[in-house]
């Protein structure tokens, strides 16, 4: 004879678990919450009342999106509640990180929103955030009265390159790396690069060395110069308000270099701003 309090009728317990009797059926077809019994004579499915506990859990894990196949796998191995609270510790930690990253992506959108609003003319040019790869550089480093006197640096590091038959790398870039300004002496620090393959001695006043990969705020400029202080207000709005912060001296990519171009018009820059996610310090 059936217990009153120990066994219920699976219409019972469909109400008391808030789990339909189709539900009830395919989750024992799959063995996830089999019946405690069935009555061979009449067929029908009993459950034990501390199967509602087993019930009520597959209904917590069903809300927090988990499969059914990942539920059966949990009640299976994490069957005591200790160990499911380390899993369920390991999935909150899994998508506070999914939504650390929602709110990155959130953050990125409201910042272009805000750019593109603020825009006074329209303008094909974005800021993004890229990796620039680590490279191999042959480079000349000095300090220089005026920018324009970049471009002495630059042919002199064209002379050592093809006099000494320097192999350049495959993307290629030209970079010039601006440092600090020595202000009291009116002086421009600065370094040009060419990315190149191989060793190479006897360089001259040329060096070789490795740079890292860098993640940078970019923006592809094209033309002339003279618009160069809006670019860099530019990317200094949308590094504050995407939260990084400077991670090194910018530096300029000549795509299209002041000796390839006819004119000035022709010219295609990238310029780059080293960057990283800034750091809240609480206190």
């Amino acid at each position: 004879m059936l217990g009153r309090i120990s066994v219920l009728r699976i219409s019972d317990f469909s109400i008391l678990s808030q789990l339909s009797t189709k539900m009830l059926r395919h989750y024992a077809d799959i063995d996830l919450l089999p019946p405690g019994f069935i009555d061979e004579s009449t067929g029908y499915r009993y459950y034990y009342e501390h199967q509602l506990a087993v019930a009520n859990k597959i209904n917590m894990l069903k809300t927090m999106g988990l499969s059914l196949h990942l539920i059966k796998k949990i009640l299976y191995e994490y069957d005591e509640d200790i160990h499911l609270m380390k899993f369920l510790n390991m999935q909150a930690a899994q998508l506070q990180e999914e939504i650390n990253e929602k709110q990155d992506k959130i953050l990125l959108i409201n910042s272009m929103i805000k750019h593109l609003n603020a825009q006074k003319e329209s303008s094909k040019y974005t800021v993004t955030a890229k990796k620039i790869p680590q490279r191999r550089v042959i480079y000349l480093r000095a300090q220089i009265k005026q920018y324009q006197d970049e471009t002495l640096l630059w042919k002199r590091l064209s002379m050592i390159v093809h006099g000494q038959n320097v192999r350049l790398s495959y993307p290629h870039f030209n970079i010039t790396v601006f440092y600090e300004e020595d202000v009291q002496n009116q002086r421009i620090d600065i370094e040009v690069q060419k990315c190149i393959s191989g060793d190479y001695e006897n360089l001259q006043e040329a060096n070789i060395k490795i740079e890292k990969e860098q993640t940078v705020a970019s923006f592809i400029y094209e033309g002339n110069y003279n618009k160069l202080s809006e670019v860099n207000e530019t990317l200094a709005r949308w590094i504050l308000d995407n939260d990084y912060e400077l991670n090194g001296s910018p530096f300029n990519i000549y795509h299209i270099s002041p000796e390839e171009a006819n004119e000035a018009a022709n010219l295609l820059t990238e310029i780059c701003f080293p960057i990283k996610k800034k750091t809240n310090i609480i206190g």
